[in-house]
């Protein structure tokens, strides 16, 4: 299992760095449609394994939340900061919003939230290790796919031209979804292979923002990346889940 997470890391690592490469005008959308949906995958069939009926109704309710709170983000400010998509994502809901924000986001705050069930015990311990993940993910997410033109804050922002009221946003709508699913879902043992099956899209897509943000030299993203990549890994073939 080690090998084949280290391969699969390595090689969204160089599709990373090869989606850096691509002109603007050879950015296929139904490429990007593809690869959203392939790091959504891992995510949604970990929690049908794990939670069974309850796990794919918290993910279309994740999804469903995603989308109304991305298009209230585009519309009024709130909470991610006045934003705009760059570059095609799929049909645009109400004219702002791609469709594939539904399958996006949802994996990360899966992967983040399984995690922090999985290696600790008490509630404060759970949720603050669920939004250090949430949020390192994003502190490498963000800057590279603003730096590859995915999409632009009007305001430029003090972490490579994200704002900080992105971040805060991501705490508050990530808060709101961890009450989500830790009431909303039943208290079950994650066995390590339902758990590695279920971080596994935060894990890659981590290994690949990582590959981005190293093209573009945005030095603290990547390490952070990198960081992220091996402390998940070992977390998921060393720390036994209770």
């Amino acid at each position: 299992m080690k090998k084949i997470l280290v391969i699969l890391s390595l090689l969204f690592f160089l599709i990373g760095i090869g989606m850096a490469y691509i002109p603007d005008d050879l950015f296929i959308e139904t490429g990007s449609i593809v690869a959203v949906l392939i790091l959504a995958v891992p995510a949604f069939y970990g929690m049908w394994k794990i939670y069974g009926p309850k796990g794919i109704l918290a993910v279309i309710t994740l999804g469903l939340f995603a989308l109304t709170i991305e298009t209230i983000g585009i519309y009024t400010g709130f909470p991610y900061s006045h934003f705009d998509y760059l570059m095609p994502f799929g049909y645009k809901l109400f004219g702002t919003t791609p469709w594939t924000v539904f399958v996006a986001w949802s994996p990360l705050v899966i992967g983040a939230f399984l995690l922090s069930q999985a290696w600790f015990k008490k509630c404060w311990s759970q949720i603050l290790v669920y939004l250090g993940l949430l949020i390192g993910t994003d502190l490498v997410l963000d800057p590279g796919a603003v730096a590859r033109g995915l999409w632009q804050y009007e305001s430029i922002g003090l972490w490579y031209n994200v704002p900080v009221q992105n971040f805060l946003g991501w705490i508050f709508s990530g808060t709101i979804v961890y009450l989500i699913l830790k009431f909303g879902l039943p208290n079950k043992k994650i066995n390590q292979g339902n758990l590695i099956i279920g971080s596994l899209s935060t894990l890659l897509s981590l290994s690949l923002w990582s590959g981005v943000a190293k093209i573009y030299e945005l030095w603290l993203p990547f390490i952070i990346g990198l960081l992220l990549v091996v402390v998940i890994m070992y977390g998921l073939l060393k720390k036994p889940s209770h």
